[in-house]
């Protein structure tokens, strides 16, 4: 017992002496991981700093201002603009006549060449007029949403070239509403090995996808609309569709630029995150196991849309209910699933 003891003792010594030679920084190190990046609260500051345009209006120009700010914090500087011009038009609440600009901010955090493309969402009443046409367009090997295709994404586009993102490590496509449409339209293409956009072999892919009270552009004539380069589980983008709730006389309803979602056009495939408040946890619902539409889709399509716009597609909302909380996830019921492969409304 005493050889045992005097044994102990001995490597009871030597442990402390062990402890005493670490830093107490050392032990701080391993008691505690570093916090995770909020890649989605990125995403959405730089979603809103797009609206700095002069038809978005002063409310929303101030805010776009503090997004700016926030993300400057955060290690990024706005490198690129894209814009096009497409004469006047009224503004988005219909009360002045102003210049209508569509464009697209390129940020780049240049310590690890992080970038943040985000595509400005509808300003004015032309942009609200080209979002609510539910026409089609067969364009870029895909059936997409017309107005959107050719009156918005094309002409932005086509301002574009693969060097801008040549020299980023990691590119992120996200937008609000329209933008997040274009976001959307945007991260397919450009991982399409099809090409369409003539980008060339060696382009950058889109890696993650971040589209908040988003569009939906694709037609469920087309029965799937995965990423391509797979650079996730089963061709799914990394990142989600982010959609607000409130509760009205009793029954959740959800954003109503979901409308189109709850008719004939879906989403890329990638997660989903519902929003119901500051104080509310997001809940994310994964994508599909198997290669097809998100496997939300159904869920989605079910949900009542709000009978307004406002409050709930107010991009200041996104950016705060979204915040730093972390998300709570949601499995599906079989029924909010739908059937697993197949096209139309009840696809994936």
């Amino acid at each position: 017992r005493n050889g045992i003891g005097r044994a102990m003792r001995r490597l009871w010594a030597s442990s402390s002496a062990a402890r005493r030679a670490c830093s107490s920084s050392d032990f701080r190190s391993f008691s505690s991981s570093p916090p995770r990046e909020p890649k989605d609260l990125h995403a959405a500051w730089a979603s809103l700093a797009a609206y700095d345009s002069d038809a978005a209006g002063r409310f929303l120009n101030d805010k776009a201002a503090k997004a700016a700010l926030s993300l400057q914090g955060a290690g990024y500087e706005r490198v690129s603009t894209f814009e096009v011009y497409n004469g006047k038009s009224m503004s988005f609440d219909d009360t002045v006549e102003v210049d209508e600009y569509d464009a697209a901010h390129l940020w780049l955090r240049e310590a690890d060449g992080r970038a943040i493309l985000a595509f400005r969402g509808s300003d004015t009443q032309k942009n609200l007029e080209n979002v609510r046409c539910s026409a089609t367009c067969s364009m870029y090997g895909h059936q997409l949403h017309a107005a959107v295709a050719e009156g918005e994404f094309a002409p932005l586009v086509a301002k574009m070239a693969a060097g801008d993102f040549s020299g980023v490590t990691s590119l992120v496509a996200t937008g609000h509403s329209l933008g997040g449409g274009c976001a959307s339209m945007l991260a397919v293409l450009m991982n399409d090995k099809a090409d369409p956009l003539s980008f060339g072999a060696g382009r950058k892919k889109v890696d993650e996808l971040y589209g908040f009270g988003a569009t939906p552009v694709f037609h469920n004539s087309e029965p799937e609309t995965p990423n391509e380069y797979g650079c996730h589980d089963r061709g799914a983008f990394p990142g989600a569709i982010y959609r607000t709730l409130r509760e009205v006389g009793g029954v959740e309803v959800q954003d109503r630029a979901f409308n189109l979602a709850t008719q004939n056009f879906h989403y890329p495939k990638t997660g989903l995150v519902s929003l119901r408040s500051a104080k509310s946890a997001p809940v994310a619902y994964q994508s599909s196991s198997v290669q097809g539409a998100p496997r939300w889709r159904r869920m989605v399509h079910d949900t009542p849309l709000d009978d307004e716009l406002f409050p709930l597609h107010n991009p200041v909302n996104y950016v705060n209910w979204l915040g730093t909380q972390k998300k709570r996830l949601q499995v599906l019921t079989a029924v909010q699933e739908g059937p697993r492969y197949g096209p139309g409304e009840d696809g994936g």
